[in-house]
């Protein structure tokens, strides 16, 4: 599945179609698509395609944060209606009240970290919802981190071109630990 993706990203990179196949990838990555998004801004960026890694940056950050809204409120109305009878017929109401519990002592840092993080961001989004996570807290971490996830990963593709693509593809775990620190050096120095 994950190579089949890789190709149709490869394809839709060079259409002129691009940047609104983007927004779309991103926005539906956030709340309810398992392909991540920046697979496609490696592809438009790596081969030098006309865009600018600005241009492309902002518009995946743009279509994440609204995907990520829509999984937001998905996650919060979810549970109202649905899940809070799943939680009482499994008895798992302690269970959720201790999750909440630490999920509030580090909120920030928590989402902030989620949001940057290769892992699905929708799990975030709809979780924040169900947990009923201050919506504009949210929604700043959801801006700080996704748009600098989509900065980083546009402008290191726009700086090393293929060389980047081929190693994010090919060793995408190591990939992913380098990602991870690097978002725990950003936190550190920054915040």
């Amino acid at each position: 599945m994950k190579d089949k993706f890789i190709k149709w990203s490869e394809r839709v990179a060079n259409h002129k179609n691009a940047l609104k196949t983007l927004f779309w990838v991103s926005f539906a990555e956030s709340c309810i698509s398992p392909f991540p998004a920046y697979f496609l801004v490696l592809f438009m960026l790596a081969h030098k395609v006309k865009y600018s890694w600005k241009k492309v940056a902002f518009v995946s950050t743009l279509g994440s944060i609204l995907g990520g809204v829509v999984g937001y409120f998905l996650g919060f109305f979810f549970f109202k209606y649905i899940g809070a009878s799943i939680v009482d017929f499994y008895n798992l109401d302690d269970d959720l009240a201790t999750f909440q519990l630490k999920l509030k002592s580090g909120e920030f840092f928590i989402l902030f970290l989620a949001s940057m993080m290769p892992i699905p961001f929708k799990i975030t989004a709809i979780a924040s919802g169900l947990l009923s996570i201050n919506f504009i807290l949210f929604l700043f971490t959801s801006i700080l981190g996704r748009g600098l996830k989509f900065l980083l990963v546009s402008f290191l593709t726009h700086k090393y071109g293929i060389k980047i693509k081929e190693s994010l593809q090919d060793n995408f775990w190591m990939s992913l630990i380098f990602f991870v620190i690097m978002c725990f050096l950003l936190f550190y120095f920054f915040f």
